[in-house]
Parts: C-alpha cells; sequence; structure tokens
C-alpha cells in the first residue's frame, strides 16, 4: 500500500493536462495608411521645345555636375534627329546651346538620331549615342570632344544588332568607366515591342578597355527581361541609366511598359552590374495627374546626386494632342503625400494613359473620379503575396451620392489585368456583391441587398477573404456575403483597391493583408 501513493501521485502527474495552444494569430504581410512617404517630389518641366532645329520631342537627358569645367549642370538631350547641349548654375534653369552639338553625318544615323549618355574622364567627354540607319537597323554609336559644346568626333557604331532576338534594334546606353576595374561599362537595350511602336524589350550590357572599342556583350545577356506579370513592367523594360554608388553596388533607374502603353520609372540594385532583380515594388514614379505635363508617359530618368540629395531629369509625354515630351525636374524627398508608387500602380485601362487616378488627402486615398468612359480606377498592388489564402482589408468610404460613385471594391488573387476576385458595395446593383474575372470575363458570383442601401459619407469596413474555394466578404465584422469557387487559387498573387465607375469619387483607408 505505501507504494500506492507514488503511483497515484505519478498518475495525477500525466493525468493533468496543458493548456491548450492559443489560436495562431493572423500576420500581417502588407499594409498601408497612406501616411507621407519618400519619393520624387516633382518640379516641373525644365526644358521644351523653343529651338528651329528642336521637334517636340525633347528626350533622354543625360547630366553632368561639378566635371569639366564651366558651369555647374551640363546637359545632353535628344530630339529625335539631333543632340542637343545645355547648361546651368542650378539644375532648374537652363540656357541652350543654339545648334545641335551631335547632327547626322553617317549613314548609319541617317533615320535617326538621339538618346546621348556622356561620361567625363581626363579632360574628355565620352559619348554614346543611337543612331539609325534607312532601313530602321538601330544602333550604338560613340562620339569624344574635349568641350561640351564639340565639336565631337565619331568612331561609328560599336554595339550592333547580331542575335535574332534583339531585333535588329540596340537602343538606349548607359555609359559608365568602372575605376576599380578599370573598365568601360555599358548598359543598353535590345528587342521592339512591335505592339508599343517599338519600345525596348531588354536590358543588356557590353564592355570595354577602350570607349572606341571593340566591345565585347555579356554571356549573361539580357540581364533584365520583362516580368509577363500585368504589372508596371509586363510588356517591357528598357531606359537604364547606371551609376556606382558609394558602397561600391550599381544603381539603375529603368522604364517600365504595362502594356502597350503607358510607360512609368523604377530602380534596381546589383552587387555587380550584372545580376539585378526586377519586381514590382521597384517601381519609384507613376504617371501625373490627368490634364498635367506627364499625364501620359514616364519616359528615361538620369539621377545624379546633388549636395546630398538625389535630383532626376527625365522626359514625360503629356495626353495633350500630338506627341509632346519635354524633360522635367523631380527631388527625392524623405516625406510625401503621395500614393507610395512601391506599393501601388494607379491603372484605368490596358491601353489608355490617362494619368494618376487616385491623390493622397488628409491621410487617405481618394478616387479622383478622372478616368476615360468606361475604365474603372485602380489601385493595383505591387507588393506579392506569397500565399494562396488570406485577408485584405480596408477602409472605404464613398464621396457622392450618385449611383455610379458608391461602385467601390477590393480584390484578392490578383495576377494580372484579367484574373482576379473582387468584391465591395453598390457592386452589380447590389448591396454587397462578389464576383471575379477570369481571363478577362466578367462573372457575378453573388450579390445581397441594393445598391441604393450604401450611403455617400459612410465608411464600411471591408474584409474580403480568400480560404480555399470559399471567398467571404466581411461588413465590420459581420458576414455579409459568401460563395464557393474554384476559377482562381494562385500560389502567390497582388492585391487591389478599386472605384468602378469612371467618375465615381471615393476614399480608401487602413489597407491590411494578413495571412492565417
Amino acid at each position: 500500500m505505501r507504494f500506492s501513493v507514488p503511483v497515484v501521485a505519478a498518475a495525477l502527474v500525466f493525468v493533468t493536462a496543458a493548456p491548450a495552444p492559443a489560436a495562431a494569430r493572423p500576420v500581417t504581410v502588407f499594409s498601408d495608411s497612406f501616411g507621407t512617404v519618400a519619393g520624387w517630389d516633382r518640379q516641373g518641366v525644365v526644358l521644351a521645345q523653343s529651338l528651329p532645329w528642336e521637334t517636340s520631342l525633347m528626350q533622354d537627358p543625360s547630366i553632368i555636375v561639378g566635371q569639366g569645367g564651366g558651369p555647374r549642370f551640363k546637359m545632353w538631350y535628344g530630339s529625335i534627329g539631333n543632340v542637343g547641349y545645355a547648361y546651368s548654375a542650378d539644375g532648374v534653369a537652363w540656357t541652350k546651346h543654339p545648334d545641335p552639338v551631335v547632327a547626322p553625318t553617317l549613314p548609319t544615323e541617317s533615320n535617326a538620331l538621339t538618346v546621348p549618355s556622356v561620361v567625363y574622364r581626363d579632360g574628355v567627354y565620352h559619348m554614346s549615342y543611337f543612331g539609325v540607319d534607312a532601313g530602321g537597323v538601330g544602333r550604338i554609336h560613340y562620339a569624344e570632344a574635349t568641350d561640351p559644346a564639340g565639336p565631337w568626333t565619331k568612331f561609328g557604331p560599336i554595339v550592333v544588332p547580331t542575335a535574332e532576338w534583339e531585333d535588329d534594334y540596340i537602343y538606349n546606353s548607359s555609359l559608365l568607366y568602372d575605376e576599380r576595374q578599370r573598365l568601360w561599362k555599358m548598359w543598353y537595350t535590345a528587342g521592339r515591342i512591335a505592339s508599343a511602336g517599338g519600345e525596348p524589350e531588354f536590358i543588356c550590357l557590353a564592355t570595354a578597355t577602350d570607349p572606341r572599342g571593340p566591345w565585347t556583350k555579356s554571356p549573361s545577356n539580357p540581364l533584365i527581361s520583362p516580368m509577363n506579370d500585368g504589372g508596371w513592367a509586363s510588356l517591357g523594360i528598357g531606359g537604364p541609366n547606371v551609376r556606382m554608388m558609394p558602397d561600391g553596388s550599381y544603381q539603375m533607374v529603368v522604364v517600365g511598359w504595362q502594356a502597350d502603353y503607358p510607360s512609368r520609372g523604377g530602380r534596381l540594385t546589383s552587387r555587380d552590374g550584372v545580376r539585378w532583380t526586377l519586381d514590382r515594388s521597384a517601381m519609384t514614379l507613376d504617371l501625373g495627374v490627368a490634364g498635367g505635363v506627364e499625364d501620359s508617359m514616364i519616359y528615361r530618368q538620369y539621377v545624379v546626386n546633388v549636395g546630398g540629395t538625389d535630383w532626376v531629369w527625365y522626359n514625360v509625354k503629356n495626353h495633350r494632342p500630338g506627341w509632346n515630351e519635354t524633360i522635367n525636374l523631380a527631388r527625392w524627398s524623405r516625406g510625401l503625400p503621395i500614393v507610395d508608387p512601391s506599393k501601388w500602380t494607379m491603372t484605368q485601362g490596358p491601353h489608355i494613359p490617362n494619368g494618376a487616378s487616385f491623390e493622397v488627402r488628409n491621410g487617405r486615398a481618394h478616387a479622383l473620379g478622372n478616368a476615360p468612359a468606361g475604365h474603372p480606377q485602380t489601385l493595383q498592388g505591387n507588393r506579392r503575396i506569397a500565399a494562396r489564402n488570406y485577408t485584405v482589408a480596408a477602409e472605404i468610404t464613398p464621396m457622392d451620392v450618385a449611383p455610379g460613385d458608391r461602385d467601390n471594391v477590393l480584390m484578392a488573387r490578383y495576377t494580372d489585368r484579367g484574373n482576379y476576385y473582387y468584391a465591395g458595395i453598390a457592386s452589380w446593383g447590389n448591396r454587397y456583391a462578389i464576383g471575379k474575372l477570369v481571363d478577362g470575363t466578367n462573372t457575378k458570383l453573388t450579390g445581397v441587398g441594393a445598391a441604393s442601401e450604401i450611403h455617400a459619407g459612410t465608411t464600411y469596413r471591408l474584409r474580403l477573404v480568400v480560404s480555399g474555394s470559399t471567398i467571404s466578404l466581411y461588413d465590420g465584422g459581420t458576414l455579409v456575403a459568401s460563395v464557393t469557387d474554384e476559377s482562381l487559387a494562385p500560389a502567390a498573387s497582388y492585391v487591389g483597391m478599386q472605384t468602378t465607375a469612371s467618375t465615381g469619387h471615393a476614399a480608401f483607408d487602413n489597407v491590411a493583408v494578413t495571412v492565417p
């Protein structure tokens, strides 16, 4: 009997159950409260057509600051058939040299001459530039001068198309001398997007010990290819300008084409100049507001550090009649009330550039109601959600009383413009509705109530939950609609928000994506 007590005690120890583990809490993988963010503070147009030889296309600035004596700022720019030169004391107000400094004289540049890239070294200005012959073949050329305004001595083509995928078109070039390796390097574009008027498709690299050549193309070419994911650099990638950073890394600004149009700016980094990572969150420069000077295209950017702050000069296309491009200036700021371009791309239709459709006011993203007729206003996510199941939540406040203005939705499992689930308020004429786009076909999955029950000025706290084949919509913690559908179940995707009516006005705030 004396041994029964320890035995019972031991049994009691084993019988006493440990506390049940707490349920796993959802993990927030993406959020945005639309506060101030770091970004480019636009300063407006600094160079526009004004000389007889210039066309309405002022393009591809290349800038040197504090080198070579004379004016502090020196800029070379293209205008389709010639390269011009301008100088400035402050980088804002520019004086143009009256005549082009490089004009076509060779058969290989008879059809176009533009896109300069200039490096100053050992008393010499070295320029690579783009030339097109009468047959439409594009090549990179090289010239030298001891004065920024010339005369420039030409040495002809130095990088030419040799592979079928280059499409007979070697285009934008970015010239750099690597002091550590004592090697000239050039990043350039090759290939053409036929549907986008021949805009570049790939980014490549060549090296040389002498800028006059010979140049050797990298065996890793193309270094950077379009993403083919429906995002801002889905169809093409081009316009590289590369600089070396104080830590020895490389930084490249690029232009990405989402569809045929529009194009936007991004920024990539690399340790060796060969391996670069391109993703949607690399976008840094979205379109300006509709009706402004940069509401149609963002083109080539050139970044220089001026007194500790990055400045970027870049050419843009506006949406006015004709084809007009200007050279604009922006400065990097640590705190701007803007839609964060690393998190969102502002879109309307897949082929219609019409400027930004959102702006940040009082800590909320506001749909401006300025999209072309029949095209929704969309914040397309740029942060990849590496999960099949997740929740996207946001506060949505319709701002107007017109029925169309109340149609506002959240999007999940978004892989491209033609494939995603959406759910929200006043959709399909219902108070709440869930739908899907699959290969571009729009289908209503379920709806409850009437759209007239949604009121302007009221904030709706919505949560769209995708879990397996179940798609559910909550408002303020209450389940308001649910449906089963197996069409879309990507392992990774993006989220988005949309005011479906082109003239609709709404405010979005406190976005959060959580995974179980």
